[in-house]
């Protein structure tokens, strides 16, 4: 039903538009400041981009009201109703949001062609809200329907709109106070959305659960302020958003399954939880018991990153274990299945979280246990791997580092590790070259491996 949902274009007589104000010294913010996208090319994700319409919001940002009244126009002229990617309902959502913040930013720039058109994107997004896909996507299509609804004084689309979020947020944002995708860079994203649908409909979003997201940010941010890349989302994708302080010491976030430990010089974040829900692997990486290492406001181990969305050797081999800072055995730990399925993902828990000792466990679908204990001290960095199991196994072990880092690591035991070219992918469509080690071995089952890395 669907695909035939998506193809309703209704049309109706648009009320009066009167853009929400409350959200402006957002929409003024860093938070609203667009980031382009790196090199050239075709993918579908720069196609969506282009119908966001954050050249329109620039424009409006800079207070040019002419570019932004010819941007809307150029828009309509360009993309009439019709199946395709300009109205799909993510594009249309972020468009609505983005078109409203510049109406109310540059007030002049409003026409009836323009009325008429928001209204129609916002009449086909009531009709085709992203049930199907959920995540991020629906809190999207939420904040449109919001926004809109305020706009055009319509309580219809309004209560659809909040009826989305208290449907949804009570499952999409975790007791600890992460989004249950996973991602540090979608949990920003959703938070953004959730803020602004706030700041329009003053307490139509749980101030504990704005908290909890913000603390969860805070927790989750690297030493430069950006966000841990955890599972898909990159720097560019992020919105930067005002937090509360980096708390000291082990934050530990037990249902979204991340440990951070910021100690002086040092900080590590440790995935030690689902890589994302079981319905929901669009963005889930095969890389639990991974860890980023940033030591003196530098990073050391870092992980690899996501150049691309598309379908592909690339994408699995960045989505998959291999590329991580952890061990792989017999392959993935999950299958990968296109550009965003998988086969069934594997149980990983927390199992002791102290100020010196982090012990994690994951059981993939060769169903070899490993078992990870990660260590610091003042001067060092231990990781000790044990793998439980039968059988000979082909056991990959990497440490992906940081573009320019030499070597500060050591494999553990009578372990050989060898050096290899890998790149770090911290920006879509970007790949800058960088070093890893990496142990290979045949053994037989069970067996232990690991690293020390000095912080000094």
């Amino acid at each position: 039903m669907r695909p035939l949902a998506r193809r309703r274009f209704p049309e109706g007589d648009a009320p009066a538009l009167e853009p929400p104000v409350g959200p402006i010294e957002l929409w003024r913010s860093d938070a609203f400041e667009s980031a382009e996208l790196a090199g050239t090319g075709n993918e579908r994700l720069r196609d969506f981009q282009a119908q966001y319409g954050e050249d329109v919001l620039r424009s409006a940002r800079a207070g040019d009201a002419d570019s932004v009244r010819s941007g809307m126009e150029g828009w309509i002229d360009a993309h009439p109703p019709r199946p395709g990617d300009p109205w799909h309902p993510y594009p249309v959502s972020t468009r609505i949001g983005n078109w409203l913040a510049a109406l109310a930013l540059a007030p002049g720039a409003e026409t009836a062609g323009i009325r008429a058109s928001l209204w129609r994107q916002l009449l086909h997004l009531e009709r085709n809200v992203e049930d199907d896909i959920l995540g991020n996507h629906v809190i999207r299509n939420a904040r449109a329907l919001v926004l809109g609804g305020t706009a055009f004084g319509s309580p219809r689309l309004l209560e659809a709109g909040l009826a989305l979020l208290e449907r949804e947020l009570p499952e999409q944002v975790l007791p600890d106070g992460g989004h249950y995708e996973r991602s540090p860079v979608y949990h920003l994203v959703v938070l953004r959305d959730l803020l602004e649908v706030d700041a329009a409909v003053p307490g139509s979003v749980p101030p504990d659960l704005l908290e909890r997201m913000r603390g969860f940010a805070a927790a989750l941010a690297r030493p430069d302020g950006s966000p841990a890349l955890f599972n898909d989302g990159t720097l560019d994708l992020a919105p930067r958003l005002e937090l509360p302080a980096s708390p000291d010491g082990l934050a530990l976030f037990p249902e979204t399954g991340y440990a951070v430990w910021r100690r002086g010089d040092v900080w590590l974040a440790f995935d030690c939880g689902p890589p994302s829900p079981p319905f929901l692997p669009a963005h889930a990486h095969a890389d639990a018991l991974s860890f980023q290492l940033w030591v003196r406001g530098r990073p050391v181990v870092v992980d690899p990153g996501m150049p691309t969305y598309e379908a592909g050797a690339e994408r699995d081999w960045f989505r998959g274990t291999r590329a991580h800072s952890t061990v792989a055995v017999d392959g993935d730990q999950f299958e990968l299945w296109g550009a965003f399925r998988s086969g069934r993902l594997p149980h990983v828990e927390l199992l002791e979280a102290s100020e010196h000792e982090l012990v994690a466990a994951v059981r993939g679908r060769t169903g070899v246990r490993h078992e990870r204990r990660i260590r610091v001290d003042e001067s060092r960095l231990t990781i000790l791997d044990s793998l439980e199991g039968s059988g000979r196994r082909n056991i990959m072990s990497s440490l992906p580092f940081a573009p320019g880092v030499e070597s500060t690591a050591a494999a553990t035991g009578s372990t050989s590790a060898l050096r290899e070219e890998r790149p770090v992918s911290e920006r879509l469509f970007e790949r800058v070259g960088a070093g890893a080690l990496v142990v290979r071995q045949e053994r037989s089952l069970p067996a232990e491996l690991g690293w020390t890395i000095a912080l000094h």
